[in-house]
């Protein structure tokens, strides 16, 4: 099946086969960052990867009873539909950045958020998902606020609904130091767990011609990360640690 991958220099945007789709938990474990693998799904190149966030969180939560709070995704799964399932099912926010043509709601295009009569930007003060609302209050130590003719006067708070821009204003808007640090911090991981399925594990060499087979091999990459990241826990020098990860490499390298 022909489908697309994300674009790299001197790579073609097309590729056949089958596509690999992981929900990885993220998690700092003695000072480094790790890609835990908690559910993946094998499908055909052309299938939408988007369809998959939903049952990935739904099969987390039920069968090993984890909540998902935050989704960092790249733009393949750019779906308000999908974000407002997670959102209202779930309570779980989905983070991914925007195509250049998708331009803000008119009123918050200048800062992408809601602001006071004078212009400035209001400050993100949470959402509440009875009410399914934002609300955004005025800062009280803004320097243009000390200085305004409408100070006193002013209203202090503005409720906003996620549903004029699921993209912008899911459970944690994109224009909040939460949103760019997550985006800009751990998103560029994502790809270095895909790459450790390929490199570290030789999945590179592979040509699966059934999707049984695609599948069997996309689960046993998952449980060789399991494996490695354990081996290196358990180890207590860095030394070591790499003596054991080449050690259960060798053994379980996939090469049928």
């Amino acid at each position: 099946m022909k489908g697309k991958r994300t674009k790299k220099s001197g790579q073609s945007p097309y590729f056949v086969g089958y596509k690999k789709h992981t929900l990885r938990l993220w998690l700092r474990i003695k000072g480094k960052n790790r890609l835990v693998p908690l559910v993946s799904f094998v499908e055909p190149a052309n299938v939408y990867e988007g369809n998959f966030l939903c049952p990935m969180i739904r099969n987390t939560q039920k069968d090993l009873s984890l909540h998902i709070d935050i989704v960092v995704a790249d733009m393949g799964y750019i779906s308000s539909d999908h974000k407002k399932e997670l959102r209202n099912q779930f309570q779980t926010a989905v983070i991914t950045k925007v195509r250049e043509n998708m331009l803000a709601p008119e009123e918050y295009i200048d800062h992408g958020c809601p602001e006071c009569p004078e212009g400035v930007p209001l400050t993100w003060d949470g959402y509440d998902p009875e009410t399914e609302t934002h609300r955004y209050i005025a800062s009280t130590d803004h320097a243009a606020c000390r200085l305004c003719r409408l100070q006193g006067s002013c209203y202090q708070e503005v409720c906003i609904s996620p549903q004029i821009d699921e993209h912008r204003f899911g459970i944690i808007p994109l224009h909040t130091m939460v949103s760019q640090r997550l985006l800009q911090q751990i998103r560029p991981q994502v790809e270095r767990g895909f790459e450790n399925d390929k490199n570290k594990l030789s999945l590179n060499r592979f040509f699966a011609n059934s999707l049984k087979m695609a599948k069997i091999i996309g689960h046993l990459a998952d449980a060789c990360q399991l494996l490695l990241l354990f081996a290196e826990m358990k180890t207590k020098t860095k030394a070591k640690a790499k003596r054991m990860m080449k050690e259960v490499n060798t053994q379980l390298s996939l090469d049928l």
